[in-house]
C-alpha cells in the first residue's frame, strides 16, 4: 500500500471497523442491512467509467459522483443511503498505484473520514482479487443502484 505524503489511514482515527477487510470478510457480510459497498474504480476520473460499469460486486454502488466539497459529499452519501452509522466497504481495481499515488479506494476512505464518517473500510486486493477468487459478481446493468 502506497500512502501519499500527509495521508493518514482512517484507522488512526477510528476503532469501530477495521481499516482494511478481506474478500472473505466482505463475502461473509455481503447483503447486511447496515453495510454499503462502494465501487471506487471511477472515483476521481472523467466520464470514462467503462471498467466500473461492466461488472461489480453484487449490490455495489458507484462512487464516481463524490466530490471533495463537503456539502456535495454529504448530499451524494445521503442519496446513496449512507448515514454516519453505516458500515461502508470501498473497493477499486486492486492494481498497484504508481509511486506516490494513493489508490482511489484509499482516497475515498480518507474523504469519508474527513467528513465525519468513521465506519469505512477498504477491500484488500480490490475487484481484481475478488474476481480472481471467483466470488459472485453482477452486471452493472442488473441493478438500478447505479
Amino acid at each position: 500500500m502506497i500512502i501519499a505524503p500527509g495521508f493518514l489511514p482512517a484507522a488512526a482515527t477510528r476503532s469501530a471497523v477495521p481499516a482494511m477487510v478481506s474478500t472473505q470478510w466482505l463475502c461473509d457480510h455481503l447483503g447486511s442491512d447496515t453495510m454499503v459497498v462502494l465501487d471506487a474504480r471511477g472515483f476521481g476520473l472523467p466520464d470514462d467509467l467503462s471498467e466500473a460499469r461492466c461488472t461489480r460486486i453484487p449490490g455495489a454502488l458507484f462512487a464516481d459522483r463524490f466530490s471533495v466539497d463537503e456539502a456535495s459529499f454529504h448530499r451524494v452519501a445521503e442519496r446513496l443511503g449512507i448515514t454516519s452509522g453505516a458500515t461502508v466497504v470501498v473497493y477499486d481495481s486492486g492494481t498497484e498505484s504508481a509511486p506516490g499515488v494513493t489508490s482511489p479506494a484509499l482516497r475515498l476512505q480518507e474523504a469519508f473520514g474527513t467528513f465525519g464518517y468513521e465506519r469505512v473500510s477498504v477491500l484488500v486486493g480490490g475487484f481484481l482479487k475478488w474476481n480472481a477468487e471467483e466470488r459472485p459478481v453482477e452486471s452493472a446493468a442488473d441493478s438500478a443502484a447505479a
